[in-house]
């Protein structure tokens, strides 16, 4: 069986390039996600697809030139075929950058909002976050250096988007156990509360299988 570490070794050319570029740029940003739960771990809970940062709504353009930069030079003749994806959550104005390292999205940026009371982020639906937020930790994972938010945030963001999971599944099967919310979640929370969760998935999946018989 293949360790966390080599099952997220695809994960190394947004360390060892697109963060520091991004760092080097002056811009502050924090990753979150399954990266981010990773760090506060110190080790990998899970293969992680992609790395999520957010960055201050004022940064976040500036971002354009440093990853178009970093695609001419991985562009189409070099073998890992970088790409450069803009999209917009229309439902809550929302945009987000994405690099495509062969084929496949290994990075995502959105902005965060400075709103009154908080730190907004708009992942699926708006979450509001303390002004904690904004305050980066060290963190490293396989001797990769990088900057995330206080365990605190990570963990708030984490239950926050699982909330909006339960309240959108629409599967009829229960939820399996190595589900990457419940394997993020269990790393950080106690047990009663990731049993809490899963009940409530699995109500869900009940809920939805009645209405289909």
């Amino acid at each position: 069986m293949e360790t966390t570490q080599k099952i997220n070794e695809h994960l190394g050319p947004v360390f060892k390039e697109v963060l520091p570029a991004i760092s080097n740029a002056g811009i502050k940003y924090w990753v979150f996600g399954g990266v981010g739960v990773a760090g506060i771990n110190g080790k990998y809970i899970r293969e992680n697809q992609d790395i999520d940062i957010y960055v201050q709504e004022e940064d976040f353009w500036k971002l354009e030139p440093i990853l178009k930069d970093l695609v001419e030079k991985h562009g189409a003749w070099d073998a890992d075929n970088w790409t450069l994806t803009y999209s917009m959550l229309k439902r809550h104005k929302r945009p987000k950058f994405a690099l495509n390292i062969k084929k496949v999205e290994r990075f995502e940026v959105i902005p965060v909002y400075r709103i009154l009371g908080g730190i907004e982020v708009r992942v699926t639906d708006p979450t509001i976050l303390s002004e904690d937020a904004l305050i980066q930790e060290e963190k490293y994972l396989d001797g990769q250096q990088f900057f995330s938010a206080p365990e605190s945030v990570v963990k708030k963001l984490l239950k926050d988007m699982v909330e909006v999971r339960i309240k959108n599944y629409n599967e009829t099967e229960h939820i399996k156990e190595e589900y990457k919310y419940i394997l993020d979640m269990r790393s950080l929370f106690p047990e009663d509360v990731v049993r809490d969760v899963i009940e409530r998935f699995n109500k869900k999946a009940d809920e939805n299988k009645s209405k289909q018989s």
